[in-house]
């Protein structure tokens, strides 16, 4: 199957020369081995006051040639400017922008791959001012952190000595993630504030509740997870995972107060066994770093951060928010 090329300078000058000898459009396109329709779109297109020129004519196909490709689309306009607030502000990843305005406004309308490039081309920012994603890395560039495992560090934790259900026990609708109500439980530190983040995540939407604790006490984290889930229909809250750290040992106090409230233990030094809220912890570490922070830190600010991360699109559910699976709810955010 033949492949249709663009006329070349000396293909242009052999049709100069043929055209002022008196040759038919047939002929000379028999002598350049074109078809006759070629020799007639390049004559009627080129063909100016002073008739047939080749140079001239090549220079109008490079010009043409270059007005001819598509316009970059985040070279500005709206679509530029939804693109860089949910980047600055919202701190969501290409693929996300991406999925949620193809489920938002019905169409495709940008790939995360054209963001990506943007980014790399400094489109999105001021040049020279290249900015990292949530991560601290830049975009489109490889970084190899984890050069090599080093297995689970040995916890200083004083265990629960005394656990009255562990995981196994968990029904099966919790461990599948099908029903809404079953949730993991943490408790996140940042050493430059002296507090602590008390972090509950519902497994089946990863919706996430946050509150701050000013000591470990199991007394005091008791407290503050009744506060959290008190609020919640009994639908809602079903059941509770937690690691065996002593700063839970109070649940019992949850349960007195909430009777159809379970909890649930993984076991020593499985972290994976609460892979929902481990994960929503590294999310929440990039609004509260561990060692520094430079803003303020305050209840109000950390409900804005629990907002964030709520309202943030995830892959493992279909490109919805956390928010609207949990609520039923749809939202508009782009």
């Amino acid at each position: 199957m033949s492949h249709y090329h663009h006329l070349t300078i000396s293909e242009r000058e052999s049709i100069w020369e043929k055209y002022l000898q008196g040759n038919s459009l047939r002929e000379i396109a028999r002598c350049i081995g074109r078809n006759v329709s070629t020799i007639s779109r390049e004559l009627s297109r080129n063909k100016g006051t002073n008739s047939y020129r080749p140079s001239k004519a090549h220079d109008n196909y490079r010009r043409r040639r270059k007005r001819c490709r598509r316009k970059l689309l985040l070279n500005g306009g709206p679509l530029r400017d939804t693109v860089a607030r949910l980047l600055a502000e919202e701190q969501w990843s290409p693929e996300q922008i991406s999925k949620r305005l193809a489920i938002e406004r019905g169409s495709s309308l940008v790939s995360y791959c054209t963001i990506y490039r943007a980014l790399k081309k400094g489109i999105m920012e001021p040049k020279g001012n290249r900015k990292k994603n949530r991560y601290g890395r830049f975009p489109m560039e490889k970084h190899l952190r984890r050069k090599g495992w080093r297995g689970n560090k040995k916890s200083n934790k004083t265990p629960i000595r005394f656990v009255h259900q562990t995981i196994e026990q968990r029904p099966k609708e919790a461990e599948d993630r099908l029903t809404i109500g079953h949730w993991e439980g943490d408790l996140v530190y940042s050493s430059f504030h002296k507090v602590y983040i008390v972090t509950l995540v519902e497994r089946c939407s990863r919706f996430l509740l946050t509150d701050v604790c000013c000591s470990k006490k199991p007394e005091e984290i008791a407290k503050v997870m009744l506060a959290m889930l008190k609020g919640f229909s009994p639908e809602a809250v079903r059941s509770v995972t937690l690691d065996r750290g002593a700063e839970f040992a109070n649940h019992s106090k949850i349960t007195d107060a909430l009777p159809h409230v379970q909890f649930y233990f993984a076991h020593p030094s499985s972290p994976w066994e609460r892979g929902s809220n481990e994960n929503t912890n590294g999310l929440l570490r990039q609004y509260v770093p561990k060692h520094t922070y430079k803003r303020p830190f305050s209840r109000e600010l950390l409900a804005q951060f629990t907002h964030k991360l709520n309202c943030r699109p995830r892959k493992c559910l279909c490109w919805k928010t956390p928010f609207e699976v949990f609520h039923s709810s749809p939202l508009h955010l782009t």
